[in-house]
């Protein structure tokens, strides 16, 4: 049995099993290697599964990515050139001249990186450059069994055949052996059905449709000898063949095993994995889900906040403006009795002064000597009594200064520098916010001193006082009550809190901020 002898560890036993692995020259006479490459030029369905996304051709020894991301090996050397060519433009800059930057890939030197083509995600080449990138040899055999499938059915183009030496004078191939993977003329398929070797091969008509399951022969060959991967280097980690077993390999005969071997140890691993990445998924779904619910939870609080500030400062509108009413109202109702008390004030002047003066003037100019005589005494005493009674209304009327009518104190700048202190963001930080103390471990009795600092999102200092901060100390070996701290100054987003134990020895201190802890918080103090 293949499989438990290749299980030995011994020279000797691993001898033996290449020499029966060794193939029999005289089954293979006549017969082309299985896994000559197919022409890329043959008529397949784009597969955008199967086509590389930098030369749009079905994959030619596809490497895999880091991300996950496949290409040619050819495209990805060139693309590393391309993108070594650009760093070192960028690295001479305005310069004439300058040395070569460091090479992305090719031979042997240190790692570097380049981005991939896709994704744009940096990628390590390996030491040995873009050769040594891991094969995807999955996407190599689906690549060549579609190109084999289109092959075969396909109806526009003579294939000629793998085995005969003069495919010219055999004529075309008319049938595919799913066994041996060669096209055959129709001797040669004779020859399949009746050939000991060859009889139980699954000869197919061209034409025909070929499915996945009847190609299951193409298997992933070794790059340096165009054979089947049969054997496993565990010293050098790779697939090998019975070529590779004699040349590079042939001091690791000890180390070499069949691939189903070490599969199954990997599968293990991956199973491994996969199941450390499912809980990792888990715990990572349900914190999206509370990042989701905490982003609705923002989105509809943002809206009621804003309703809030709107009405606030709506009630605040309303209340200046009213204000505003009362001012004015104040201002008309004292502008009006002012203004009433000056109009009697000067209509009485009026009125004596043109009564009196009036009637003396009258009498002085139109009446006689004798009337006047007679009259004298009476319009002397009025006249006097009028001189008095103008200056005492005089002296007792303040002077009408227009800037004194109506006086008013708004203090605009002082309300003003008021309106821009009202309300603020509640964005204080508890992961943001630190704690610190001069004081020793706690001792029973001394006063244990420490100090918090709030700060916000952006690890500023938050200098409002809306925090309900709480400090605990607990004792851990005893079983008395704990002790809250109590604060005993708050300037400037900075807490002093003093706390007396009742005990010594380790305690454990708890510092929240509306119930969320701050950084390092619990904390161990011995």
């Amino acid at each position: 049995d293949m499989k438990r002898t290749i299980e030995a560890t011994s020279t000797q036993d691993m001898a033996l099993l290449l020499k029966r692995s060794r193939p029999n020259d005289d089954d293979a006479a006549g017969l082309s290697d299985s896994t000559e490459e197919i022409d890329n030029d043959t008529e397949t369905e784009k597969d955008t599964s199967l086509t590389c996304q930098l030369c749009s051709q079905p994959y030619t020894d596809p490497r895999m990515l880091s991300c996950f991301h496949c290409f040619c090996r050819e495209c990805l050397h060139r693309e590393v050139e391309k993108q070594n060519a650009q760093q070192e433009n960028r690295m001479k800059g305005p310069q004439l001249g300058g040395g070569k930057g460091p090479q992305l890939g090719g031979g042997k030197g240190p790692q570097q990186s380049f981005n991939c083509p896709t994704c744009q995600k940096s990628v390590t080449i390996p030491v040995g450059g873009v050769r040594d990138l891991p094969q995807d040899l999955h996407v190599g055999i689906e690549v060549k069994i579609a190109q084999y499938q289109s092959k075969i059915t396909s109806k526009s183009k003579a294939v000629p055949c793998d085995v005969c030496i003069d495919s010219i004078s055999s004529g075309p191939a008319v049938g595919f052996c799913c066994s041996c993977l060669h096209f055959l003329c129709r001797q040669c398929c004779d020859h399949h059905k009746r050939a000991r070797n060859f009889c139980q091969h699954n000869v197919v008509a061209l034409g025909e449709t070929v499915s996945r399951e009847q190609l299951s022969a193409v298997k992933p060959t070794c790059a340096l000898h165009s054979k089947e991967f049969i054997f496993y280097c565990k010293v050098c980690n790779c697939l090998i063949c019975y070529d590779c077993t004699t040349n590079d390999h042939k001091d690791h005969l000890q180390s070499i095993a069949l691939p189903s071997v070490a599969a199954n140890s990997r599968r293990d691993d991956i199973r491994t994995l996969i199941t450390s990445a499912e809980e990792s998924a888990s715990k990572l779904a349900v914190a999206i889900n509370g990042k989701i619910t905490a982003l609705k939870a923002v989105e509809d609080n943002e809206e009621t906040v804003c309703q809030r500030i709107e009405q606030s400062f709506l009630q605040l509108h309303q209340a200046l403006d009213d204000r505003r009413k009362t001012l004015l109202a104040d201002v008309h109702s004292s502008a009006l009795s002012k203004k009433t008390a000056l109009t009697l004030q000067k209509e009485k002047c009026e009125k004596n002064l043109s009564c009196c003066i009036d009637v003396a003037s009258t009498v002085l100019e139109t009446y006689t000597d004798c009337e006047i005589i007679s009259l004298k005494q009476l319009v002397s005493a009025e006249l006097r009594n009028y001189n008095h009674k103008a200056q005492s209304l005089s002296s007792s009327l303040e002077p009408c200064v227009c800037s004194d009518i109506v006086k008013v104190s708004l203090q605009t700048d002082k309300y003003k520098a008021y309106l821009s202190e009202i309300g603020h963001l509640i964005d204080y930080c508890p992961e943001k916010s630190t704690w610190s103390s001069t004081s020793s471990s706690p001792m029973e009795g001394d006063p244990y001193i420490l100090t918090v600092e709030a700060k916000d999102s952006n690890g500023q200092i938050y200098l409002y006082d809306d925090i309900k901060l709480k400090v605990v100390l607990k004792p851990l070996n005893d079983t008395r009550s704990d002790v809250l701290g109590k604060i005993s100054q708050h300037k400037n987003g900075k807490y002093s809190i003093s706390l007396t134990p009742v005990c010594s020895g380790p305690h454990q201190l708890s510092i929240t901020m509306n119930g969320q802890h701050v950084q390092n918080s619990p904390s161990s103090l011995r």
